[in-house]
């Protein structure tokens, strides 16, 4: 389920580059495009595309030697990496109607990044009881027992935000999350060549994380759970 997940996405994505490669092929020959973040850059010139993030994969990298270390320690313990992250600045709410809230305003249990409009609105009414229309970084979890690979996927997640790794960025996730609309063409059509390459890192953290829980249950007694969780994905699951 896993490889399937990853080849769906993948191909989306390739299939949308060669798109707007080709939309935009005329005006790329007389067009700089450049994007950035504080980790990588992407030049376009003349149709010829540069990627310059050599820091990307060092921070790359050392998110994973630093989230394993600090996973590995907690395996049996995941409610530490709850108060790890509540020491490190992000909010973190075990509420029991959780999975009711996140449904209506389109997110899912874990970690949630940044989110403006109406949908921050009725979580900072429900969560933070205050008036406002931007939330902070939190996670939002059932209060129920945490699962250790659950939260190691969401835990990942997380470290690579606070590291400002792409495909983080405020905008790129509020469309990386309704990321399943961009299939119709006429939703495609809406976005930028800048657009599909963000998301692409999006996607790419995603992934990531996904990997990374693989690799954790290989290395445990709970490989069997992990690809259980994984396999239900669409069902109660986050990885």
């Amino acid at each position: 389920m896993e490889e399937l997940i990853k080849k769906i996405t993948e191909w989306i994505f390739k299939y949308q580059e060669k798109y707007y490669a080709k939309k935009y092929q005329k005006h790329l020959h007389n067009i700089k495009f450049s994007s950035e973040n504080s980790t990588s850059k992407t030049h376009i010139q003349a149709g010829i595309k540069l990627f310059l993030n050599s820091k990307t994969e060092q921070n790359k990298k050392k998110r994973d030697e630093d989230v394993k270390e600090i996973v590995t320690q907690n395996l049996k313990h995941p409610e530490m990496l709850l108060e790890y992250i509540e020491k490190n600045g992000t909010k973190v709410f075990k509420i029991p109607y959780a999975d009711k809230l996140l449904k209506f305003v389109g997110e899912e249990e874990g970690f949630i990044t940044p989110t403006k409009g109406i949908n921050a609105f009725v979580l900072n009414i429900a969560l933070e009881k205050k008036l406002g229309f931007k939330t902070e970084p939190m996670f939002v979890l059932n209060n129920t027992p945490v699962n250790i690979y659950k939260m190691a996927h969401q835990f990942h997640k997380w470290y690579g935000y606070r590291m400002q790794l792409p495909g983080f960025d405020d905008e790129v996730q509020q469309k990386f999350k309704k990321i399943w609309e961009y299939e119709i063409d006429e939703n495609i059509q809406t976005l930028s060549y800048e657009d599909i390459m963000s998301l692409k890192e999006a996607i790419h953290r995603d992934i990531e994380a996904i990997d990374f829980v693989t690799k954790l249950a290989k290395e445990s007694d709970g490989a069997k759970k992990v690809f259980e969780n994984i396999k239900n994905k669409n069902d109660e699951t986050n990885i």
